[in-house]
């Protein structure tokens, strides 16, 4: 009883462990110049994290100096093409109507495949963030 009230117990630390795992933050380099400037991209819905990982990468690219931001927007950087496609069977609706000098006549269809496709392109952006390292302040 005692090694079943365990048990379940360290399966409740470990489900509630992993529960309280704290979201990071999202943000990387895309451009440095050590000590002069660079880009920093974060997704296009940046949560909190997102921007302070972003700050933190600036920072330590500009140091001694503080980084200032110089423009920052919404980017394409690329797209996604999704794809799908739809094959049918369709039966044979052939049937013998006659014959005419001894060939037999046949109407209908002889059936086969029919193949349906469709593609969606979508645009994939980031968020970035150009800055310059302003060499007349220093962060404290």
């Amino acid at each position: 009883m005692k090694l079943r009230m365990a048990s379940a117990g360290l399966a409740v630390l470990a489900f509630t462990g992993c529960q309280t795992v704290p979201y990071q933050g999202e943000a990387r380099n895309v451009t440095v110049k050590p000590q002069k400037e660079g880009v920093v991209s974060i997704p296009t819905n940046p949560r909190d994290e997102d921007r302070s990982k972003a700050e933190t990468l600036m920072a330590r690219n500009c140091q001694p100096f503080a980084p200032t931001v110089l423009e920052e927007g919404e980017v394409a950087v690329g797209t996604k093409v999704d794809s799908t496609g739809q094959e049918t069977k369709k039966k044979s609706t052939e049937r013998e109507v006659g014959s005419l000098f001894g060939i037999p006549l046949v109407s209908g269809d002889a059936g086969g495949k029919s193949t349906q496709a469709s593609s969606t392109t979508t645009e994939l952006k980031e968020w970035r963030i150009t800055y310059r390292c302003k060499q007349d302040s220093k962060v404290r």
